[in-house]
């Protein structure tokens, strides 16, 4: 007697051995993983193309099209990922404040375990100073300070960070006055302001705008010493 032959049944969700080991599951994990990578890349790269457009050229001389071409990136791209330069201004502009904000209170936290000096102190953000200034992006600062004359939004985000560290500021200047480094003073917010002019603008203006006559952080440093340490410029 001839066997039956056994009729295998069609593949379905409920039998499927994908679905039930979770494979099918997994892989469309993975695949959406793997777009979300795609598109953080994709933005990325747009983003550090602005950048060195912005560096060089400008906000205001830089443009879309600018972008996209540094970026090599297609328009629909583009306009995927930002909808407006002002946007992409406004990311970069977030990041790097918030890093330099990170370093300053790095090295004001290193500043405390080392026990510097007030001076000592202002070489070292002045030496931060001179990074940035000398470095890759070393016109951005002065494109975001003019952006910020104009537009709100810009100089709301600039406001907060410098905010930061004006506080970071004003802690120092506290603890120095607690180790008798410097003279007490019920105004510390206002010695603050005055640090963070002399350290932020300060700084990087003559760097960049005295040519051959600009110092450098040390100098800076011995410079602002001779001028506010009063027992270096008695008489007799």
């Amino acid at each position: 007697m001839a066997s039956k032959q056994k009729v295998s049944k069609p593949l379905n969700k409920s039998n499927s051995p994908v679905a039930r080991t979770g494979q099918g599951a997994t892989l469309k994990k993975r695949l959406l993983k793997a777009k979300e990578e795609d598109l953080l890349r994709g933005k990325e790269k747009i983003l550090i193309a602005a950048r060195t457009c912005f560096a060089k050229q400008g906000f205001a001389g830089t443009s879309m099209k600018d972008i996209q071409l540094a970026a090599g990136c297609s328009r629909g791209n583009l306009y995927h990922h930002f909808k407006a330069k002002e946007e992409i201004v406004q990311i970069i502009t977030a990041q790097n404040l918030g890093r330099f904000c990170d370093r300053i209170e790095a090295i004001l936290k290193v500043s405390d375990e080392r026990d510097l000096s007030l001076l000592e102190t202002i070489e070292e953000l002045a030496s931060f100073a001179e990074e940035i200034t000398k470095g890759p992006g070393k016109g951005m600062a002065f494109h975001v300070w003019s952006l910020a004359m104009v537009e709100s939004e810009v100089r709301k985000t600039m406001l907060s960070h410098f905010e930061r560290i004006r506080n970071s500021l004003e802690q120092k200047i506290i603890l120095l006055m607690k180790k008798g480094k410097i003279k007490k003073d019920k105004n510390t917010e206002q010695l603050s302001v005055a640090l963070f002019g002399l350290v932020v603008p300060g700084f990087t203006v003559q760097s960049v705008f005295m040519d051959e006559k600009a110092i450098d952080s040390s100098q800076y440093a011995r410079a602002l010493n001779l001028l506010l340490n009063p027992s270096l410029n008695s008489i007799g």
